[in-house]
């Protein structure tokens, strides 16, 4: 037995349009709030149903029928909204059935009852086209955030206002607009590994380990300094320089011509990692009083990219000692500070480079 009432062959023909302001204010899915609408239109409107002890049977073959949607996703759903206390649900018999399973029964709660029936969709053909069209404006929309060359900005904007317009005709469209503007404020951008691939695969040493006994080996020998203007969370200052003593220990060199072993575990931890990213800077001490010329990446601001399928504007690059310091604009006007995946502001200018090539 699949369907709701004893009629065998009842078909479903309408559906109630969505409460905009239910669905908001319980965070539902669209799925979860066309379920929650065809419990409640059941409960108030439909005639012959069956009630047993006030909850009315449902069975989830009759739901995926009329909503064209898998079990899995009903179930989840209908578990959403018990949890959230719109619905109670039980197992009941039904006399008129000539079965002795189980079958489940729904009661919508007051809160359920909240929801707004004011009128009907149109009929199931009807409501397929309408959501192919939304799937259409969707697609469209992505293929908007994955837009980075620069000479397509002109298109991305003529695309978004398009869909800004359509929004003012489509209560979907503007729940998705909603929705994007609610994305975070503050970006902290990881250097993806993809940056790491483009080092120089000559320079750069399989394991960090046989790195590390590399250097302290080579530079415990001639006593030159490895680097300087190491960017890490540590925050050294950009003029220290790096040295390994006599015991194979890594120490600095500061500006009042001190050396001091580092003796913080963490600390030296976060020194060799930095060294094993940064593999071209080993040997090469940084002028800390000039920042790096910059003049070929001002070409970058201004041209778009994606990150975790959001779309940003570099809005500015800025030079400073040991590297770059880049902002973002994201889609609402917010200028956001990027920071290198080792906690710094400070950002590699090669890495950069090969970073944002990749973009």
């Amino acid at each position: 037995m699949s369907m709701l009432t004893p009629k065998p062959y009842q078909k479903f023909a309408h559906t109630t349009v969505l409460d905009r302001e239910f669905r908001l204010k319980y965070n539902l899915t669209y799925v979860q709030t066309e379920i929650i609408a065809y419990l409640v239109m059941i409960s108030q409107s439909w005639k012959n149903i069956i009630v047993i002890d006030g909850y009315f049977v449902i069975l989830t073959k009759k739901i995926k029928n009329d909503l064209l949607l898998g079990e899995k996703t009903i179930e989840a759903s209908i578990t959403k909204l018990k949890k959230l206390g719109l619905i109670e649900t039980t197992l009941v018999k039904v006399p008129q059935w000539k079965s002795n399973e189980n079958f489940r029964g729904v009661k919508i709660t007051e809160l359920g009852a909240e929801y707004s029936l004011s009128h009907y969709k149109p009929q199931l053909k009807e409501e397929i086209i309408k959501l192919r069209e939304e799937n259409k404006e969707l697609k469209l929309q992505n293929k908007i955030m994955l837009v980075q060359e620069k000479g397509e900005e002109e298109i991305r904007k003529k695309a978004i206002e398009a869909l800004n317009r359509e929004a003012q005709k489509d209560e979907k469209i503007m729940i998705l607009e909603a929705e994007l503007k609610e994305v975070k404020k503050k970006l902290e951008i990881v250097m993806s590994k993809e940056s790491e691939k483009a080092v120089s695969k000559e320079k750069k040493e399989e394991n960090l380990e046989d790195f590390r006994k590399k250097i302290t080996s080579k530079y415990a020998k001639n006593g030159e300094p490895i680097c300087n203007a190491v960017a890490n969370k540590d925050n050294w200052a950009k003029d220290v320089q790096f040295y390994i003593n006599s015991y194979n220990k890594v120490c600095l060199y500061t500006a009042q011509e001190e050396f001091k072993q580092i003796v913080e575990p963490k600390q030296i931890e976060r020194f060799w990692a930095w060294l094993f990213a940064h593999q071209h800077r080993v040997g090469k001490i940084l002028d800390t009083k000039t920042p790096p010329k910059i003049s070929h990446l001002l070409k970058y601001i201004g041209q778009s990219v994606v990150i975790n399928k959001t779309v940003f504007k570099i809005y500015d690059i800025k030079a400073v000692i040991g590297g770059v310091k880049v902002k973002l604009e994201d889609r609402d006007g917010q200028i956001i500070g990027i920071n290198s995946e080792f906690g710094s502001e400070v950002i590699d200018m090669v890495r950069f480079e090969k970073w944002i090539e990749i973009l």
